[in-house]
């Protein structure tokens, strides 16, 4: 139950500081993305890059804890052939 509200209050703040950020940033900036272009607040476009790269951070993270969680499934096979008798399949290259 703390963790949950820790994490709204986490989240809360991070709104609002992008909310005051943005506002004191009110110029506009030109961005063109490859197939289009747009214009944004410049407060906007900064917090909009900065979700991106903190989304990006995450899948990464994402796929480095699923490439642990398989080898651990793997080493367990293996624990559990080993101590069963049976032979190891070694296909790590």
């Amino acid at each position: 139950m703390v963790k949950r509200i820790l994490t709204a209050v986490v989240l809360i703040a991070a709104l609002a500081l992008s909310a005051f950020f943005t506002w004191l940033n009110p110029g506009e900036i030109s961005l063109d993305v490859g197939f289009t272009a747009f214009e944004s607040p410049l407060g906007l476009a900064f917090v909009g890059a900065l979700a991106i790269g903190w989304l990006l951070g995450i899948l990464s993270a994402l796929m480095l804890v699923a490439r642990i969680a398989a080898d651990r499934r793997r080493l367990r096979a293996e624990l559990r052939n080993l101590s069963s008798g049976l032979p190891v399949r070694d296909d790590r290259g």
